[in-house]
């Protein structure tokens, strides 16, 4: 019976360490899915972060956007070569 009791608060007390250090959102991850034309409120539910997180990551990567020039990334920017 306790080390029923153990085993079970040791789990609760690993668990809740584990929510402080998931704090941080990875914003990389939250544009790529906006890009895909999904709202921030799925996109919120999706990564199991907050719909005020999500919405600093896009306002993030307009600022970004606006600083960096218009370059382009991935395949987009790319010109298909003439055979």
């Amino acid at each position: 019976m306790k080390l029923g009791v153990l085993v079970i608060a040791g789990g609760l007390l690993l668990g809740t360490a584990g929510l402080g250090r998931a704090g941080e959102v990875n914003c990389k991850q939250v544009n790529k899915y906006l890009q895909t034309g999904r709202t921030v409120k799925d996109v919120a539910e999706t990564m199991v972060v907050s719909e005020s997180d999500v919405k600093k990551c896009q306002d993030q990567a307009g600022s970004e956007g606006k600083a960096g020039g218009g370059e382009k990334t991935g395949d987009m920017g790319k010109k298909e070569e003439k055979k």
